[in-house]
């Protein structure tokens, strides 16, 4: 499916913002959409740049023991995941409200323009702000205490992005797409 949708992505006069902006795989995990991103991502030509999160428990906890190896394994839904693969060029997705009136909400397009230590640069791909310049910042996740998979409070420090090759069903609420995978359990990168 990635050859299908992606066949022009390293092709310059064709992989433009409008390219990425006009097309996604859809699946209904966020695991498939993490394999799937990642997939993509390789195939990108172009030097990639590695984010690492600052992880620790929430200092409110009572159980502040989990080392850091153990707390970069956590995969909430909604956080940012520890490890962020990203390259020039590639199309990502906003997971937090970063500041509306700037067009950074959840789920906005963009894509990379420069990546940074401590920003990313990128161009908003879609709406009434298409086109505009931002920056990124890494923000703070605090997973939600009532809603815990684990017996801690985690607090991430990570880019509030993701890639965008793929997305979730759920995610598409309100996107435009023109061209789109559908990727069910049996799909195959």
């Amino acid at each position: 499916m990635v050859d299908e949708m992606y066949a022009d992505i390293n092709n310059p006069e064709i992989a433009n913002d409008e390219y990425f902006a006009n097309r996604t795989i859809l699946t209904t995990t966020n695991a498939v959409v993490q394999r799937i991103n990642e997939a993509v991502t390789q195939r990108l030509e172009g030097v990639s740049q590695e984010y690492l999160s600052t992880d620790s428990v929430e200092e409110d906890e009572k159980v502040n023991f989990f080392e850091q190896e153990v707390l970069h394994t956590v995969n909430i839904n909604g956080i940012s995941p520890h490890k962020l693969t990203l390259k020039k060029g590639t199309p990502i997705m906003m997971m937090r409200n970063l500041n509306p009136d700037l067009g950074l909400c959840n789920g906005t397009r963009l894509g990379i323009v420069e990546l940074k230590t401590h920003v990313i640069h990128a161009t908003i791909m879609t709406g009434e702000r298409q086109g505009q310049h931002v920056l990124i910042p890494r923000i703070v996740f605090i997973s939600d205490g009532e809603a815990r998979e684990f017996p801690f409070g985690l607090r991430r420090k990570q880019f509030p992005v993701q890639p965008a090759f793929a997305m979730t069903i759920n995610k598409t609420q309100g996107q435009t797409v023109q061209n789109l995978g559908l990727c069910t359990s049996h799909c195959r990168e």
